[in-house]
Formats: C-alpha cells, structure tokens, sequence
C-alpha cells in the first residue's frame, strides 16, 4: 500500500507541474505568429462604382471586381522578440481581369497582440505608386485580432486615413458552426486628400481643379476569438470626389470575403482554435484536479498504511506474564 501511495503522489504531482507548463509556457509559445506565414485572402465586390482615370474615359464605371491579397511575413527583417513583419500585395481587377488597383504595404506588428509597433529597423511602408514608397507608423490592430480576442472594443489601423479607428464589439456570432466575435468598425465621411482633376470630370469649364477626395467605412469583422484570425470581413465603401458641390464616385460598393474565402477560413482556424483553447484553460484545468486527486488519493494511502493497529477489549493473552 506504501509503494502505491508513493506513485500515486508521485504522478499527482507530475501532472500538477505538467499543467504549469501547458498553460504558462507551451501555450505562450503557440499562441504567437509563426515566423514563416503567407497566404492568400480572396475578396469580391458586386456592383462597385469605380472611377476610370484613362484620359479618354475619365468617368466612373459599374463593375464586379475581383479583390486578391496576399501576404508573408518577411524571414530577412531584423525585428526584436516578439514582433512580425508581414508584406502585403493587393490586386483589385475588373471582372474582365483588366487592373484597377494595385497597393503594396509592409507593417511590424505584435505577434501576439496584433498590434502594430514602431520599429525602426523592420521597415514600415506603404507603396502608393509602382516603386514610391511612403513610411507608415501603424497603430491598432494590423492584420488580426490578438490570440484570446475579449469581448471589448478594439482599436483598428486604416491604410486610408492614415489612423487607428474604434472598431466596436457587438456580441458574437456562427459562422458555419463556428463561434466568432463580431466587431464594427465606422469611419464617418471625411476628406482623406485633395487631387488635381480634370475640369470636365465635374462639368467644370478649367483644365484642371482641385478636388477633395472624401471617405467613408463602415467594415465588420468575424473574428474568432483564441486564435484572433478573421474567417469573414465586409466593407461597405464610400469614396469619392466632390468639387464645386458635385460628387462623382471613385470607389464605391461592398467588399466582402468570397464564400470559398470563408470556407477555407473556418477550416483553417477550427482545428487551431480547439487547440489553443484547450491548452489555454480545459487542458490546465483537467490536469490540474487530476493531479490534486492523485495527490489526495497517494496521502490518504500513506496515512492509512502507518496507521496502527488497535487491539480488541475483549482478547486475552493465552499465557499470563507472572507465569
């Protein structure tokens, strides 16, 4: 009995100190950006109003467009601990594979949080022409939400306003059997920059004028909450110029995750998901009273096998000790 309380509390503890590990150090280490990410997210927009600059058109045209970012996360850069740096190209095309839109950015974040830092020697930019480079402090939330997302109010970088903006939380949802967080994220009207625009854009009789370039978005995002992976984003756009009261659409529609896009989403932060929330509490806890039981189970043994033996009133002895 001594030998099974000896093992009893020998694997009590064992798990004890394997639930420490699992939750303050094999968890911490999987809850973080890999070094080596890329991947593809595919967006469509049905019905956008964009504005054609060629200068026999120069007029704002329906189409379907085809939305493709890819991003990578950048092995060469010379970031500190704890933070990633990811490349990112976005394609926009018309739906007869003519471009419209092409965008480039590099941003350090925290892989972790997700937010964006300032580091100097990871190169933050955004390319607003081929080979044109602009240096970019980021803010908020970059590509993705933090690994365990809480239900609270999160600041969001926007590439077009050049800030970080309150992207609201308001409660969760499904997605395909999948518990999500869903976080809104408003940005009101507001002149983002000025251009020089041909007069006849507007019906104006100058060559050229100085047009205002006004925004606005309203994007939701679908986050799932122990990985902070998006599996869904819609962006409702407001883009246009407006000069001399007149106001003619750059970029105007609604841009949303393709349903393979939110297929392949779902499928891929499932199985994540399970893993990092068991490792986060139930696997911890499991171990934890697991091992509590063992403990309790090994010293009761223990103290049951030192426990003497009580005579009974009633036995005599067969000799008596004065014979």
């Amino acid at each position: 009995m001594r030998k099974f309380a000896s093992v009893s509390v020998g694997v009590g503890v064992f798990m004890i100190v394997a639930a420490i590990l699992v939750r303050f150090y094999a968890y911490p280490t999987l809850a973080t950006v890999p070094a080596t990410y890329d991947g593809t997210t595919e967006l469509e927009s049905s019905g956008a109003q964009i504005f054609n600059s060629d200068p026999n058109v120069l007029k704002t045209e329906t189409w379907d467009l085809d939305i493709s970012a890819f991003t990578i996360a950048d092995s060469g850069a010379k970031e500190p601990d704890g933070v990633a740096t990811w490349v990112s190209s976005t394609t926009v095309k018309r739906s007869d594979g003519s471009v419209f839109q092409q965008t480039r950015e590099r941003a350090p974040f925290d892989a972790v949080s997700g937010a964006g830092v300032t580091c100097d020697a990871c190169g933050s930019w955004e390319e607003v022409a081929e080979g044109e480079r602009v240096d970019v402090t980021r803010r908020g939330q970059v590509f993705k939400f933090p690994f365990a997302t809480e239900k609270r109010d999160y600041d969001v970088w926007d590439g077009t306003v050049g800030a970080a903006t309150k992207a609201t939380f308001e409660g969760e949802e499904t997605v395909q059997g999948l518990t999500v967080y869903k976080f809104v994220q408003r940005i009101e009207p507001q002149v983002v920059e000025t251009r020089e625009v041909p007069g006849k854009v507007f019906g104006a009789s100058e060559p050229s004028v100085d047009a205002e370039m006004w925004y606005g978005m309203t994007r939701t995002f679908f986050i799932e909450p122990q990985t902070g992976s998006p599996v869904d984003r819609v962006e409702e756009r407001v883009q246009e110029l407006r000069y001399d009261g007149v106001s003619v659409p750059a970029f105007t529609g609604t841009v949303q995750y393709t349903d393979a896009q939110v297929d392949k989403s779902v499928k891929d932060t499932k199985s994540n998901a399970s893993l990092l929330g068991g490792m986060r509490v139930a696997f911890p806890l499991l171990l934890l009273l697991l091992g509590a039981a063992f403990v309790a189970g090994g010293l009761f043994l223990s103290r049951k096998s030192h426990r003497p033996l009580r005579a009974d009133a009633n036995d005599k002895p067969l000799v008596g000790a004065g014979h």
